[in-house]
């Protein structure tokens, strides 16, 4: 068993095995979101397993999008701020129509 890197606070134990997955348990599942999930595997005719991974891998790429944009909204910040500042453009506007 090892703990699963990230926040301690939510280190989860889990076993690698030789394919690479992992095995969790998740506890305490309200019955509201059990109840949910099973339903969309049955409509989308998949099993339990099946559609908790998909959930899961579908979270996971929203947070990979989501890491991705923030650290594109952080660059162009560092753009913007290399920019030198606007001035009033009247004073610019004139001189141009002054040619």
């Amino acid at each position: 068993m090892r703990a699963v890197r990230g926040d301690p606070e939510l280190a989860i134990e889990a076993r690698c095995f030789q394919n690479g997955s992992v095995n969790i348990t998740v506890k305490n599942v309200p019955e509201a979101i059990y109840l949910a999930i099973r339903r969309e595997a049955k409509r989308n005719r998949r099993s339990l397993n099946s559609e908790i991974i998909r959930a899961l891998e579908a979270e996971a790429a929203e947070a990979a999008r989501r890491q991705e944009l923030n650290g594109l909204q952080k660059e162009l910040e560092r753009f913007r701020e290399s920019l030198p500042p606007l001035d009033d453009s009247a004073p610019l506007i004139r001189r141009d129509r002054e040619r």
